[in-house]
């Protein structure tokens, strides 16, 4: 065992803190906008800390520093990436504010308000197997973390996966979107705290000399050099920089912060300082996992190198406040994931289908329902999946299954008047057969990345000349539902 009496304690009061304090939430829900996007009230401060807690979790960590592991500081890219291009949706306001305006509770309500409710119930479908998917293998990935750092037996891996799911469950079903922000904020302190103490533990104790003297020896010029890393290169690089734009832009966990601010001007500010965090999200893990190439050796386990890395350089006390903190990553996405996903599945396809509209009791009954279904498919679906490459290349490739086809039907809808439903259907689906030849025919994910997102630009463009031009919409806004021609 690593872990010791006083690190238990310390992860025990934490649990237990966050537990009370999500349930807390609850009483402040009264009706669906509440459970889904905290009454649209979010200022500033409380969404960077949300938005980057609730996209900075333990798996974030272990994919970072796997690709760190594997490719050394030719990884730090991804990171620029995902940064830059987080300032620069901030700083210009692309997307975010118009959809922001537009007083929307999911993504795919987008596409019913733009184009049509049956496109809106296939833009749910597509956006819910994707998140499924995506989401389908982070308990896997958080139970390895914490049984190796604490030094439990691999064989208490399902039920520590049980465990943190059942957790996040119990407080995300009763408060939703309010409970969230709530442990979020304190999640985010836990976290920054975390990320800290291990980064100075790791430069003292390997430093970082021996790691660049590690990846030379072991990696070689691809190490340093991302455009000639076989894993990266310029198609990848592109098709990061779209990923990411559709992330930002489009994927529901992010977009369901925007929808909570106050107006589309604090929308915006969110994500121009929270792009700053996002620099430090990519290159702190990915520092950890060189650090534990130069401790290890390259013939470890990639996904496993970095905790038990972590376990041999921090000491008693020490450890418990890290874990706490990867706990905290944890659940803090965990449960928003929980929620984006359950919400698109009873906002965007049970209920579309409906002849008559739901009370809000029903509505409500309805998303914890779904919240259970998510819950039990993904510790299912963690239990007995075998990712096929790094954790980092799946994640991207399944987000894109929907990512693909809705950046190019939302900026089509919200930019290009000539758009139409024809376009969009046709958008979608091209992007999602992109992204699913990763699985079926082990494409490699730059490859499967950029024809995914090329497919479904041309999709729009094709389908949208040879279909009728829709009739103008006007788009309702959250600030007295004014309404605003497209």
């Amino acid at each position: 065992m690593n872990f010791h009496f006083i690190d238990w304690i310390i992860v025990f009061f934490y649990l237990a803190a966050t537990l009370g304090a999500g349930l807390y939430g609850k009483r402040y829900v009264f009706g669906v906008s509440e459970f889904l996007v905290a009454g649209r009230k979010l200022g500033l401060h409380v969404g960077i800390a949300t938005l980057a807690a609730t996209e900075i979790g333990t798996v974030t960590f272990m994919y970072y520093a796997e690709l760190g592991f594997k490719t050394g500081f030719a990884s730090f890219v991804n990171g620029l990436i995902a940064g830059l291009v987080m300032i620069f949706i901030g700083r210009s306001g692309f997307i975010v504010r118009r959809l922001r305006e537009m007083g929307l509770m999911t993504v795919p309500e987008f596409f019913e308000v733009r184009y049509s409710r049956n496109l809106r119930v296939l833009t749910g479908g597509l956006v819910a197997i994707g998140g499924l998917l995506n989401m389908g293998v982070f308990l896997k990935v958080e139970g390895t973390f914490l049984t190796l750092i604490t030094g439990l037996p691999l064989a208490y891996l399902k039920i520590t996966m049980t465990g943190i799911l059942l957790l996040e469950v119990i407080y995300t079903v009763l408060g939703g979107m309010i409970s969230i922000v709530i442990t979020d904020y304190i999640q985010f302190v836990f976290l920054g705290l975390g990320t800290m103490i291990v980064t100075a533990y790791t430069i003292y104790s390997v430093g970082l000399a021996k790691m660049h003297a590690a990846v030379v020896t072991q990696l070689g010029v691809n190490g340093f050099n991302p455009f000639s890393n076989p894993e990266y290169g310029w198609g990848y690089i592109v098709f990061q920089v779209l990923f990411w734009l559709a992330v930002d832009t489009c994927w529901q966990t992010t977009a369901m912060r925007s929808f909570s601010t106050r107006d589309a001007e604090t929308s915006s500010k969110v994500f121009q300082w929270t792009g700053f965090i996002f620099l430090g999200r990519g290159m702190f893990p990915m520092l950890w996992g060189i650090a534990a190439l130069a401790m290890l050796g390259r013939q470890f386990n990639s996904l496993e190198a970095m905790p038990v890395m972590i376990a041999r350089i921090l000491p008693a006390g020490v450890l418990g406040l890290v874990v706490a903190g990867m706990l905290a990553a944890t659940m803090s996405v965990n449960s928003s994931y929980l929620l984006s996903w359950s919400s698109v599945i009873a906002q965007d396809i049970i209920i579309p289908l409906r002849k008559a509209p739901p009370s809000i009791r029903s509505q409500m009954l309805l998303n914890r329902a779904t919240n259970l279904f998510v819950s039990l498919f993904v510790l299912f679906w963690g239990l007995w999946y075998t990712l096929p490459g790094p954790v980092y290349f799946y994640l991207t490739i399944t987000g894109t299954i929907f990512l693909a086809g809705g950046l190019a039907a939302v900026v089509g809808g919200l930019f290009w008047s000539r758009a139409n439903a024809g376009g969009a259907y046709a958008s979608m689906l091209a992007g999602g057969v992109g992204s699913i030849a990763f699985f079926f025919f082990h494409v490699p994910a730059s490859y499967a990345g950029c024809g995914a997102f090329f497919l479904a630009g041309v999709g729009m463009v094709i389908g949208s000349l040879l279909g009728k031009p829709d009739r103008k919409l006007e788009l309702p806004t959250s600030v007295g539902r004014v309404r605003t021609p497209l």
